[in-house]
């Protein structure tokens, strides 16, 4: 499996953990990592798939450090 396919796994499931409100508010985000996971194993320009989705992850994974600050 590609790193940033693994890498979106975890970050999805450490959005589905967060509390519903924090989920509600990063959802839009997290379904752009899923879908950009998905859309990846059948995508012509794999290179340019995968950058997106490393894009998506870089930014789903700075809004979830985010969050975890703000609730400590």
């Amino acid at each position: 499996m590609h790193p940033e396919l693994r890498r979106a796994r975890a970050l999805y499931h450490e959005w589905r953990l967060l509390p519903e409100r924090e989920r509600g508010r990063l959802a839009p985000f997290a379904r752009e990592v899923k879908d950009l996971a998905l859309d990846l194993r059948g995508h012509d320009d794999r290179g340019s798939a995968e950058r997106e989705l490393a894009e998506a992850n870089d930014a789903l994974d700075g809004m979830l450090i985010h969050s975890a600050l703000r609730a400590a």
